[in-house]
């Protein structure tokens, strides 16, 4: 059993340390270890295998969800919603940090996706927060922290694979994710919060410098002061930005939780909302359609042909008894569940310097989702967990895709950008502990649905 697996993990990183797709990876991996372990006559199961998955429902998902986020990204909405929050927190030392957390949470119910809530944030806040005295570490390191808020706030791109995957319910794993999401998000603020107090050379003054290192969009050079007096006139023209992404957010994940939806159709209320809102603010111009609508094709396919790579790995890893073998053997063993998980907790962090988040649960989950399940952890709780370790993994250096996406839409250095998000990385951890101690912080909310 052991010789099997070990040869089967060889052979899947000797093939993507060459540079192959993880999607391609995964496939071509597969079928080989079919013909190696199994017979030629088992790749008619893999070919089913892939029409299933093809023509499933479950694929209707991601691209849905990633069709609201590409709307709501580029029809400038995060931009919106980081200026009215900011105007809220300006009294507030380190406001515009906080400001720029509380936005990535905002904007991560509305997006799924850490790189894009990354992104979205990143281009205009950190010039912002650059010109009015904040380090540029500081500065990237609120922001690649917040934007990992992405995955783990539904709806999530890693909820919906570890699912399909697993088989575990999406709609739940969604709700599951919701008071570990917010936990994070109040530690990130609580910890900019003492860290401004601690440090005040990090946030500045507050006031502009002529420093630049970004770009303010032009959203922010609207505003002439953070600290304008809320007049009902303001109050009007904020409330008309914040009301409907919260009634989006609140149609999304109040139609999973009471049932009324499930998660393919809360998708396609999702991608209607984003629709309706961008009409509402009067930005959908027919260039914009077509670029919303490539970047969705695109960011579909690949996410369709890792699912169908995982899947396929996963058929031939069960039907090896790989998985069943390896779970008895952990168990029969005696050992402390704690330790094991400590242990794939390890193997997560590390794998997560090196490989994309994405590549990290298919690889991991068909071999270790058994014995999870036989030491007694709930899945739901696996899932959230294995979400917050691909976060984790999102933040660290050299293969962390919020750092890459922090260089490509500021001028900020990239070690600059790791300096600033090391720290972070223990709120994460810390968020990881409250988990583990409160398990039942992923479990509540799914339980009473």
């Amino acid at each position: 059993m052991f010789s099997t697996m070990i040869i089967i993990v060889g052979i899947l990183l000797t093939v993507l340390f060459m540079g192959t797709p993880v999607a391609f990876g995964l496939g071509f991996v597969a079928v080989l270890c079919t013909l190696i372990f199994l017979s030629p006559d088992q790749l008619y199961s893999i070919g089913v295998i892939a029409f299933s998955q093809s023509t499933s429902q479950n694929q209707i998902i991601a691209p849905l969800f990633i069709l609201m986020a590409e709307i709501l990204s580029r029809g400038k909405v995060a931009a919106d919603i980081f200026v009215v929050l900011s105007k809220w927190m300006s009294r507030i030392r380190g406001g515009l940090a906080i400001s720029a957390t509380l936005a990535s949470t905002m904007f991560a119910a509305l997006c799924g996706s850490s790189p894009a809530t990354a992104a979205a944030i990143g281009r205009i806040s950190i010039g912002e927060m650059i010109n009015r005295g904040y380090t540029p570490e500081f500065s990237a390191g609120v922001v690649a922290a917040g934007g990992t808020i992405g995955i783990m706030i539904p709806p999530s791109m890693a909820f919906v694979i570890f699912g399909i995957i697993t088989e575990t319910s999406i709609a739940k794993l969604f709700i599951a994710g919701i008071l570990p999401g917010l936990l994070l998000s109040a530690l990130l603020c609580i910890y900019i919060l003492i860290s401004s107090i601690i440090f005040p050379d990090q946030v500045g003054q507050g006031q502009r410098t002529p420093q630049k290192a970004g770009n303010a969009s032009s959203e922010l050079k609207k505003v002439e002061s953070f600290s304008m007096l809320f007049s009902f006139g303001n109050l009007l023209q904020d409330f008309k930005i914040m009301i409907p992404p919260l009634i989006l957010i609140s149609a999304v994940i109040g139609s999973l939780y009471t049932g009324i939806t499930t998660a393919t159709e809360a998708s396609g209320v999702g991608a209607i909302g984003a629709f309706l809102i961008i009409i509402f603010l009067g930005r959908l111009r027919l260039p914009l359609f077509f670029e919303i609508c490539a970047a969705t094709a695109r960011i579909s396919v690949m996410i369709a042909f890792i699912i169908i790579g995982g899947l396929i790995l996963s058929y031939v890893v069960t039907y090896l008894g790989i998985a069943h073998e390896f779970a008895n053997f952990i168990v029969n063993l005696g050992v402390n569940r704690w330790v094991f998980f400590g242990a794939v907790m390890i193997l997560w962090l590390i794998m997560g310097c090196l490989l994309d988040p994405t590549s990290m649960i298919v690889m991991t989950i068909p071999f270790l989702f058994s014995t999870f399940s036989a030491l007694g952890f709930d899945p739901l709780w696996v899932g959230v967990v294995s979400t917050l370790a691909v976060e984790i993994g999102m933040i660290t250096p050299p293969v962390g895709l919020n750092l890459f996406v922090l260089t490509a839409v500021t001028d900020i250095p990239m070690k600059t950008i790791i300096r600033g998000v090391f720290p972070f990385t223990f709120v994460l951890l810390g968020t990881l502990v409250f988990l583990m101690l409160f398990p039942w912080l992923a479990t509540y909310l799914p339980s009473k649905m």
